[in-house]
């Protein structure tokens, strides 16, 4: 597996461990010593695929990257097993494998439900505000980040060293520092709690669409009266007093929707603050306040892009995200710093699923929509990261992009001619839409090269790469066929969440992007496999799993399937059994990813996530790295890069990181 420690140390690498001492191993020493008065600075651009970007630098296309490589190196980046995001960037921030941070997957499973195990979020969650019957504020909101490990900038801080880690994946709650700042991005939820929940607003919706069953959205009716006039009630933050499902339970603010037919404009209203609309632009933000309470309120964001003003009205509006001068819960450190970038930047987007992937999806946004919000929001964070190294104060900086990983999900099917939304007479701004995001990284790291000092250091990561996506295999529904797992309720088996299993006749079963589990005797709450037993299964599972084959063209579908024992570490508890490696154009199918068992093995994918890496063999599926200093490491892996960080600045490195130190 990718995340074991690399068996060939380098000498460098074998002193600073037989010098460790303490709680930390001292790297102090040849290059590492020499680099000491530099800065370090990383740039990470969210699943840049490698192959594209070495066929890219052969034309030509990405100068910066090009003057990178000649001085110091262009290199292939091990990712994690599995390749996902959380997993990756969990892995990066606290130089460990999975088994030592205890984030697996997207979605990982309670063993102990009432029934049966059950799927919750993997990576963490918000911690509604809580209040008493009188509406009082009892506890405020609050993240819940399910990480173990202690961040390199973290031990960095600890050092005396100042950090700045802006937009890095996964890492909400921001970590506390006494000497650094910390603007948290992907993982950060909209004020409901979810990932990001969408609100697709029409005159024309049929009941079928309103009832129609939608992943991060909502759809809305538009009742217009004789002013092209009408409002609808936005739903905001849980109401913990109100039962979950009941009316009440999401707090509520009305929005006035006002439209010029002829004019294809209009604006929409809330609280007295207004936004114009313009059909095909994205609007300013509109703030929203939610007033729970007499004595409680919370405010937030929304923005809007009208699809149609005219003879049928249909609007696009975001999710309602924390606003960042009175957050509903924080995420920047110190937490006056979200205030403090509205003052120098304006309102700006603060969820972290910051592409609406799922309107997309279904058809409630359009790819004009997606790509001129993916221009905004990368300027934006490239705006940032330039302001904070021209503003100086520290040692070490971070900054993140996770846009080119949403445009190869997205628009993957644009470029594959075996995809099954291929359309051979696409638009080529939509056939080169990864293209364009990686020269917009390309543009970023030039800019940011201008600000650097020959001492400083510079790395440009990814955190895994990218594929296509062309068949769906139902992992779950293999294992009904061959006997692994039982159905008590096909219906309700089919909807998902681990439902209508027959937990006594089930050995094994699926959640998430890549994970199975057995059904553990002593663990799952109706557990029928010994634990004595439990090795031999794993291994008869995963050797039957590595021979299925695609009956349309005989590939093999996995590539590796890997035992969840080969992970080490302290969050053991929680590691998958088995951890899916799928071969190239193949990934879990989404009913089986939710914990459901459908009726087919196979499915083409016909949906527009038309690129992935999730489920991906994560050999297969690596990031890339670019250096302006040579590497001591043929083969750097993503964990190695937190160490290499502290050692280039001369801190100290905890013993139980496992990465090296690759200059």
């Amino acid at each position: 597996m990718q995340m074991k420690k690399n068996a060939g140390l380098s000498r460098r690498a074998f002193l600073g461990a037989v010098a460790a001492g303490g709680a930390f191993a001292i790297g102090a020493g040849g290059r590492a010593a020499a680099q000491a008065g530099g800065r370090v600075v990383m740039l990470g651009f969210d699943g840049a695929e490698p192959r594209i970007i070495e066929e890219m630098l052969g034309r030509g296309e990405l100068p910066n990257l090009a003057k990178l490589r000649d001085q110091g190196g262009f290199h292939d980046l091990g990712s994690t097993v599995p390749p996902q995001s959380p997993v990756a960037w969990n892995t990066f921030a606290t130089c460990k494998n999975p088994g030592g941070h205890n984030i697996f997957d997207f979605i990982r499973r309670n063993p102990q439900g009432p029934t049966g195990p059950f799927p919750v979020v993997g990576t963490g969650k918000l911690e509604s505000v809580r209040l008493t019957p009188q509406g009082m504020v009892e506890a405020p909101a609050s993240g819940v980040n399910y990480r173990r490990g202690t961040p390199f900038w973290a031990v960095a801080d600890e050092q005396g060293k100042r950090a700045k880690i802006l937009n890095v994946p996964f890492i909400f709650p921001a970590d506390p520092m006494k000497n650094g700042l910390m603007l948290c991005a992907l993982g950060v939820p909209d004020v409901r709690g979810t990932s990001s929940t969408y609100f697709s607003l029409s005159d024309r919706f049929t009941d079928g669409q309103l009832r129609e069953p939608l992943s991060g959205g909502q759809r809305m009716k538009l009742a217009f009266d004789g002013t092209d006039t009408a409002e609808v009630a936005l739903p905001g933050p849980r109401d913990g007093r109100v039962k979950f499902g009941q009316p009440g339970a999401h707090t509520t603010v009305p929005v006035r929707v006002q439209v010029d037919r002829k004019a294809g404009k209009g604006f929409a209203e809330s609280d007295g603050k207004r936004v114009e609309l313009v059909r095909g632009e994205w609007s300013e933000w509109l703030e929203l306040r939610f007033k729970m309470s007499d004595s409680f309120s919370v405010e937030a964001l929304t923005r809007f892009y009208p699809m149609e003003i005219g003879e049928a009205v249909r609007v696009y509006a975001g999710c309602v995200q924390f606003h960042p001068r009175a957050p509903y819960a924080p995420f920047t450190h110190p937490s006056e710093y979200s205030a403090e970038l509205a003052e120098r930047y304006g309102l700006y987007k603060t969820v972290g699923w910051a592409y609406d992937t799922h309107a997309l999806r279904q058809g409630d946004l359009d790819e004009e929509a997606f790509l001129k919000d993916i221009d905004q929001t990368m300027a934006w964070r490239e705006r940032l990261t330039l302001d904070e190294l021209d503003r100086g104060g520290f040692d070490m900086l971070v900054s993140a992009w996770t846009a080119t990983d949403r445009v190869g999900h997205m628009f993957w099917r644009f470029r594959d001619p075996k995809h099954p939304l291929y359309q051979p007479d696409a638009p080529e701004k939509w056939a080169k839409a990864l293209e364009a995001s990686y020269r917009r990284a390309d543009e970023a790291t030039g800019r940011v090269m201008e600000r650097l000092t020959p001492e400083d250091t510079l790395f440009v990561l990814s955190d895994h790469g990218f594929g296509t996506w062309r068949t769906g295999f139902d992992v779950n529904a293999w294992l009904k066929e061959r006997g692994w797992l039982a159905v008590a309720d096909p219906a309700k088996a089919g909807e998902g969440f681990l439902q209508g299993i027959d937990w006594a006749k089930t050995r094994a079963y699926a959640v998430g992007l890549s994970s199975v589990y057995l059904n553990l005797q002593g663990r799952e709450t109706r557990g029928v496999v010994a634990k004595a037993d439990a090795e031999r299964q794993v291994q008869e599972l995963a050797a039957a799993l590595l021979e299925v084959k695609d009956p349309d063209t005989g590939a093999k579908v996995f590539d590796k399937v890997h035992p969840g024992s080969a992970y080490r570490g302290e969050a053991m508890a929680d590691a998958p059994d088995l951890v899916l490696g799928y071969a190239a154009a193949y990934q879990n199918h989404k009913t089986a990813a939710k914990g459901g068992v459908g009726e087919k093995l196979f499915e083409p994918n016909a949906d527009k996530w038309s690129g992935d890496h999730a489920s991906t063999e994560c050999s297969l599926c690596p990031g890339m790295l670019f250096s302006n200093r040579k590497l001591a490491k043929t083969a750097p892996n993503i964990q190695d890069l937190g160490v290499t960080a502290l050692r280039a600045l001369g801190a100290s490195v905890p013993a139980d990181y496992e990465g090296d130190m690759i200059l």
